[in-house]
């Protein structure tokens, strides 16, 4: 499963129409806010089959940013054993934003946007 958390709905959109007509579109799920993206990946950390593999999140959120999503998620949900990876993904140029999210263990890769349907296509494949 590939968990997609951005605030913008375009966006969400966007990334859902690249993976349409892949063999990944039957297990993507889209979430705009992420204090519902951490509630819901709490309620799916005790069940290895429905926690999602890869988490794309989005970086520059108003309320709770990309790096206190981290933060929560490293905090309140028992991801280690499961065996996700997260890769953030930002509009953002700024290398100090880089190394930020890089110091999460959680996090597995930092790639700015926009994320092509091929880079995201190899990202679910190297995984499966």
């Amino acid at each position: 499963m590939v968990l997609m958390i951005d605030d913008d709905n375009d966006t969400l959109e966007i990334y859902r129409l690249l993976i349409e007509k892949t063999t990944y579109y039957d297990r993507f799920v889209t979430i705009n806010d992420p204090y519902q993206a951490l509630e819901w990946l709490k309620e799916q950390a005790s069940d290895p089959e429905l926690f999602p593999q890869y988490i794309l999140l989005d970086l520059n959120m108003p309320e709770l940013n990309g790096v206190e999503f981290l933060q929560a998620f490293e905090k309140e949900v028992n991801y280690s054993q499961l065996n996700t990876k997260i890769i953030v993904l930002t509009s953002s140029v700024r290398e100090r934003e880089r190394r930020e999210a890089l110091e999460y263990a959680s996090v597995s890769e930092f790639i700015s946007k926009p994320l092509s349907k091929e880079k995201l296509i190899e990202f679910l494949s190297a995984g499966t």
